[in-house]
């Protein structure tokens, strides 16, 4: 009896074929990170490395200024504008420590028109907040904020829930100044 190629090609091919699908089941499944997300890291000057191992932070926010192109903001900026000129926060990203425990996690965008803490002026996101141990981005912020002249302040608290108990944490802020 003679052997042909195809008697040992197609075989070994199969074979083969089921071997890697085997091999990468078995090592998402020990690895356990399939959400592209949860690869971001924090920049290396982020509020999140200078926080303890226990404190969920916001890590940096990308926003857009009328059609411009996004830009990076991080903790304490202050962003010179003008009155007329519109803010729309295109992302949000936030870390949460291995060593953090989470049931929930909450981030609301506030602003704050010369300093005065009125909730009213809010960005607010449909997304749902991954709470997995790792940095997220998360997007869809639907609203844009019409400036006015002034100091303002954009305020970030990110709220986390431990069992029943709530924790707001307002230490992620940015300037706006806004001349006429």
């Amino acid at each position: 009896m003679r052997v042909s190629t195809d008697n040992v090609i197609v075989p070994l091919t199969v074979a083969i074929i089921g071997l890697i699908g085997i091999l990468g089941a078995a090592w998402i499944a020990v690895n356990g990170k399939t959400n592209p997300e949860a690869d971001i890291s924090p920049t290396p000057d982020s509020e999140c490395n200078q926080t303890s191992a226990i404190k969920v932070c916001v890590s940096y926010l990308t926003v857009q200024i009328n059609s411009n192109e996004p830009q990076q903001i991080k903790n304490l900026d202050r962003i010179p504008l003008k009155a007329g000129d519109t803010l729309r926060l295109s992302n949000l990203t936030y870390c949460i420590p291995s060593k953090a425990p989470v049931n929930r996690v909450e981030v609301k965008v506030y602003l704050f028109p010369n300093g005065v803490e009125s909730y009213k002026n809010g960005l607010f996101t449909l997304s749902t907040f991954p709470i997995s141990a790792a940095c997220h981005n998360i997007g869809n912020f639907q609203q844009t904020l019409k400036l006015k002249p002034g100091q303002h302040r954009v305020s970030i608290p990110i709220i986390k829930y431990v069992g029943s108990k709530r924790i707001v944490d307002n230490s992620f802020y940015f300037n706006l100044d806004i001349g006429r």
